[in-house]
């Protein structure tokens, strides 16, 4: 539940093993060999220490220690989690031991102590999910959103994300994407311009548009690399590269659609924005009233820039504007990294289900108010499905099954919300199928 995967994709570079090892192999019970035939040479008594002989040992004590020590450093960020997400909340918002946790968490995204962080929240995910909802938070924030010093002032500087949904016919080519440079430019503009990022930030986009995989292989680690990359280049006039960055675009994978293929595409616009600590422009207020109205306004600041910035962003991605462009654009919401990219992720999961299970009812001959939806969520090891049936009166009429890497609740939440959106005639929950597709435990969904 609510489980943050490793990351996906394909990094290019092998996986590290286990930090937590593995047990002992058990010793071999082989019969001794046979003695060699011939003359044998005695062998010494005694054994004379060398150089490297010490190294070999100290480094095999080393590493015996070093394995102790890591998980060590795991089952202390499981318990302090566990204790700080218990814990009361203070009147600013804070709890005990809360910026004891922080501390260990930027110190492991510093060390690109990936393991750590992912193996502490896996075992969180079983034992204390009010843990791993609180650590994952921190991990999250901590990555995103970066404190920094240049000189004797501190900056803020965080990674954000605007994921879009793009239909095409065709399909998005990546050697087309962001080609027009003038258009770029005017397009990062347009983020101040339209009062999405403070005036007196410096905000930058990268000249790339990101395939989900690439967004998804992003470990915890990286993002927080990538922020440290950003603000070097931005404060820095003689950095010349960013490494970090430049290893995020790993480029998108192969696609399958034909010439005529009407295409549905989930992409991430990716930027970066400086700010000092104090900039009132992201002060949000304390009372909730006014906190609401905040957030509200800075909502209705997007919706106007994602209608304005529409035929720019066509040509973007096409060369082309309006009826040419053959691209009907639709952005979700501006967040950091990982809040964005969970955003995305379920929009475009919930499309896929949507047009599968059109599908089926359409080869079904069948309308979706013909149907009853049955969802369950099943969890199958560490891997956790999201299952949809339409029902009518003969039987199934569509299926879907989504593969999730959230909160099962709240995928079902949206499931629901998006099933009633399409129309069928009423939505139950089950604990799952049995293998004649018998939903097991059938029953009213709850009222949300």
């Amino acid at each position: 539940m609510n489980a943050p995967k490793r990351p996906s994709g394909n990094p290019n570079k092998a996986n590290k093993p286990n930090k937590t090892g593995k047990p002992n192999a058990p010793k071999s019970t082989a019969a001794p060999r046979a003695q060699a035939q011939g003359p044998v040479r005695d062998k010494p008594k005694t054994h004379v220490a060398t150089d490297a002989s010490r190294r070999r040992q100290h480094n095999a004590h080393a590493a015996s220690a070093s394995m102790d020590e890591d998980e060590l450093r795991v089952q202390q960020m499981v318990a302090l989690a566990t204790a700080v997400a218990a814990s009361a909340v203070d009147r600013q918002g804070r709890r005990v031991g809360q910026d004891e946790l922080e501390r260990m968490v930027r110190h492991a995204l510093r060390q690109r102590d990936d393991d750590t962080l992912y193996e502490a929240l896996e075992q969180l995910r079983y034992d204390d999910v009010r843990g791993h909802g609180f650590l994952r938070e921190v991990v999250e924030e901590s990555a995103d959103i970066v404190v920094l010093r240049r000189g004797e002032k501190e900056m803020e500087i965080n990674a954000f994300l605007i994921p879009m949904l793009v239909r095409t016919r065709g399909g998005l080519r990546e050697e087309q994407a962001l080609a027009d440079g003038e258009a770029f430019d005017a397009l990062r503009e347009s983020l101040q311009q339209a009062g999405l990022e403070s005036p007196k930030a410096r905000v930058v986009l990268v000249h790339h548009l990101y395939h989900p995989e690439e967004i998804n292989a992003l470990s915890f680690g990286e993002v927080e690399a990538m922020n440290r990359d950003a603000f070097a280049s931005l404060t820095d006039k003689k950095v010349m590269s960013v490494p970090a960055i430049e290893r995020s675009m790993r480029g998108w994978p192969a696609t399958t659609f034909s010439a005529d293929d009407e295409a549905l595409e989930l992409r991430f616009l990716l930027g970066f924005a400086l700010k000092d600590l104090d900039d009132p422009f992201y002060a949000v207020p304390a009372d909730e009233a006014a906190a609401d109205a905040y957030f509200e306004q800075r909502a209705e600041r997007f919706r106007q820039w994602s209608q304005q910035i529409t035929p720019l962003m066509q040509q973007c991605l096409t060369g082309k504007t309006g009826a040419q462009a053959q691209c009907q654009l639709h952005f979700l919401y501006q967040d950091l990294l990982h809040g964005a990219k969970r955003t995305g992720n379920a929009e475009y999961r919930t499309l896929q289900m949507l047009s599968e299970l059109e599908q089926g009812l359409a080869a079904a001959g069948a309308e979706p108010a013909q149907a009853t939806a049955v969802v369950a969520l099943e969890e199958e090891g560490d891997e956790m499905r999201l299952l949809v049936v339409l029902r009518g009166t003969a039987g199934m009429l569509a299926r879907s099954e989504l593969r999730l890497e959230d909160d099962g609740q709240d995928a079902l939440w949206e499931a629901a919300d998006a099933l009633a959106s399409l129309g069928v005639a009423g939505v139950r929950l089950a604990d799952g199928f049995d293998a004649s597709g018998q939903a097991l435990r059938e029953r009213d969904f709850p009222a949300h």
